[in-house]
């Protein structure tokens, strides 16, 4: 009888969680949806929140076109729409990246820099920067720091193996190492780099979506959704690694190999 109760509130449990999950989730896509027409409508040239949402009706076909909003659309739909459509891209990625890395170090404070992802993308990308390398247009910057950041997560964790696994206290101990010896390499290229390379560098290294354009949208959206797709499929494994290494390890879940994929 007590089994068969403990069964039952355990369903109920897990019932109770997916409600307020699904809830959860819900309230967060109202939200972004909302926060992503404010922040369509603020600038220099204001526009209505009724206004935004009569841009994307006539785009869509549902509202007939106004001349009288000519200006409103072309500003909403080459500036707006794709600086918004970015930031939620980035940012989804960013928070999908940090929530990994905080159930593969079993840290709450773990983030990509931990092991030199952003320093050895800004190495890539000052290296493209000063060299004034245009292979691939636009993109070639971008595509440098990338290579950068895989090059710096790769080294980091190859150097931390140690018996055929690397244990998280190397990788961070490593990653440390690999940040110091990139940002020198940052200084250094900083110093021998024109002032207008130099000005370029300091601005990427603050971020902005100044540039955003539809191109850059199309170019990184597929990116991030296999990312995201590959970490909600082993979200549950995650889960279990973030007890702990030796109880995922008993839990069935292969530890070496969901760590190697993950920091990929």
């Amino acid at each position: 009888m007590a089994a068969v109760k403990s069964a039952a509130g355990a369903r109920d449990y897990r019932a109770s969680r997916r409600r307020r999950a699904g809830l959860t989730f819900t309230f967060l896509a109202v939200a972004l949806c909302v926060v992503m027409v404010l922040s369509a409508g603020l600038g220099q040239y204001n526009i209505p929140i009724d206004q935004v949402v009569a841009s994307v009706g006539r785009r869509l076909g549902l509202a007939p076109e106004n001349p009288a909003m000519q200006l409103a659309d072309s500003t909403l739909w080459n500036i707006r729409f794709p600086r918004v459509l970015l930031g939620v891209l980035v940012g989804a990625a960013l928070g999908t990246s940090g929530a990994v890395m905080q159930s593969v170090f079993g840290n709450p404070l773990a983030e990509p820099g931990v092991i030199g992802v952003s320093s050895g993308a800004a190495v890539g990308a000052c290296l493209s920067i000063v060299l004034n390398l245009q292979f691939f247009g636009i993109f070639t910057t971008p595509a440098f720091a990338f290579v950068g950041a895989l090059a710096a997560t790769a080294l980091v964790y190859f150097l931390s193996r140690s018996s055929g696994r690397a244990k998280v206290l190397s990788m961070i101990l490593t990653g440390i190492a690999v940040t110091a010896v990139a940002n020198a390499i940052i200084a250094f290229l900083m110093f021998i780099a024109d002032t207008t390379s130099r000005d370029q560098i300091v601005f990427w290294q603050m971020g902005s979506l100044n540039g955003s354009t539809w191109k850059a949208v199309a170019s990184v959206w597929p990116v991030i959704l296999i990312g995201l797709v590959a970490c909600f499929v082993m979200a549950s494994s995650l889960d279990v690694l973030a007890l702990g290494e030796r109880a995922a390890q008993h839990s069935g879940v292969n530890v070496e190999r969901l760590r190697a994929v993950s920091i990929a």
